[in-house]
This record gives structure tokens, sequence and C-alpha cells, in this order.
């Protein structure tokens, strides 16, 4: 199989600059979202629509990062 959809953007989310990756296999959507800084991904989440991926994904980052200090 084939990753076909390919996209890459960089993004602003709950204060963090983070990396959201998505593509199709198949019929099934996937999406990750990585913090720029570290490199680290944050979610992996999977749906039968980009958009439904993608939202379940972003509200699951936003929770963690929302989470996480910042150092000064």
């Amino acid at each position: 199989m084939k990753a076909e959809e390919y996209q890459e953007r960089k993004e602003e989310l709950s204060g963090w600059p983070v990396k959201i990756v998505s593509y199709r296999l198949g019929s099934t959507y996937y999406v990750s979202i990585h913090n720029v800084e570290p490199g680290a991904w944050i979610v992996k989440e999977q749906g039968p629509t980009l958009a439904e991926a993608e939202a379940k994904a972003r509200q699951i980052a936003a929770e963690r990062l929302a989470k996480t200090r910042k150092n000064p």
C-alpha cells in the first residue's frame, strides 16, 4: 500500500509550534502532530475522513500541550 494525499504543515497549537502530518492509506486517514522544538510526536490518530482524524488529533494535542510548562 502506498501513502496518498500526504500533507505537512507548521502551525501553532496552545502556544507551541507544531508540525501536522497527514496522509491516507487505503480508506483510512492518519494524522500525527509533532512538537517542532524537540521533534517528539505528541499524538497520532486515524479516522475515516481527514477532517475527523485531524479534529481528534488537534483536541488531544491541545489538551496535552496545555498541561506542559514552558521554562523561561
